[in-house]
């Protein structure tokens, strides 16, 4: 019986450690989801200001309709709070352009 034990202990250890790994691959597959928009949004003289409104709109539909779902369901709270900030950005700068 303590073999048994042993061995449910082992798996168990072992599950654990495989599930803080897949956490992490996790995390790190959706960041780089959001380092494809980062581009963006950084240096002194960021992109989005300098694109169009149509391209302004679908860039905020993009991080509306796929980005920000799948970072919420995630629970990617880095992601989101990124996300929500990108997308004021962008509304900001649609209005500068009227």
């Amino acid at each position: 019986m303590e073999i048994m034990n042993d061995i449910f202990k082992d798996t168990i250890n072992e599950l654990e450690k495989s599930y803080g790994e897949l956490g992490q691959m996790k995390k790190q597959l959706l960041s780089m989801s959001l380092d494809s928009f980062n581009y963006l949004f950084e240096g002194e003289k960021p992109l989005y200001k300098n694109i169009d409104a149509k391209t302004t709109q679908e860039t905020i539909s993009a991080l509306q309709t796929d980005l920000l779902p799948l970072f919420e369901e995630n629970k990617f709270e880095e992601g989101i709070k990124k996300v929500k900030n990108y997308i004021k950005l962008l509304q900001e700068n649609l209005e500068e352009q009227k």
